[in-house]
């Protein structure tokens, strides 16, 4: 065989396997997300993330969302401190919101390592928890009666990763 049909060949087994390896990963991610309850947002976010495009498990899709989910809560720690930096009248809600979200942020920590240990009830029940803190520094706006959180969608949306990692986790055991 010359140079020219070895690219031939190698050529043809490209065209060929690509497209079922793309193909693949898409229902991976699909069959991941139909089980969860915030179906888009999962496919969103795992079609995202590169890691995502070599995942042959729920296990890594798991991580992924994981790691979104942290990343989101990190963002919003940030709008915390920020907003502590300025003339807010909401303090003390900022102030345990900060917490909370620090607690929320190491628990998300406590999960990865949950995760990779195949540990899935402690990842549940890590993220859960991280989930409550969430929850928590919302609560905390409407009890000293400023009603709705100025720290936004954000909010909503680490809620519903945090139930998309759950959901995944749920799957691999």
């Amino acid at each position: 065989m010359n140079t020219i049909s070895y690219s031939k060949v190698f050529l043809a087994l490209l065209v060929t396997f690509l497209p079922n390896q793309i193909l693949a990963d898409q229902n991976l991610i699909s069959s991941a997300c139909d089980h969860t309850q915030y179906k888009e947002l999962c496919k969103k976010t795992l079609e995202s993330d590169s890691e995502s495009s070599s995942a042959t498990s729920f296990d890594v899709l798991s991580k992924v969302a994981l790691n979104h989910a942290t990343s989101t809560a990190t963002e919003i720690h940030d709008q915390v401190t920020t907003l502590l930096k300025g003339s807010s009248s909401n303090k003390v809600a900022l102030t345990d919101c900060d917490k909370n979200y620090q607690d929320a942020i190491e628990r998300l920590a406590e999960s990865s390592k949950a995760l990779a240990s195949k540990k899935y009830f402690d990842v549940y029940t890590w993220v859960s928890s991280a989930m409550s803190s969430s929850d928590t520094c919302d609560q905390g706006f409407k009890e000293v009666g400023e009603g709705k959180s100025p720290l936004g969608d954000k909010v909503t949306t680490f809620t519903q990763l945090c139930s998309i990692v759950i959901d995944i986790t749920n799957q691999l055991k």
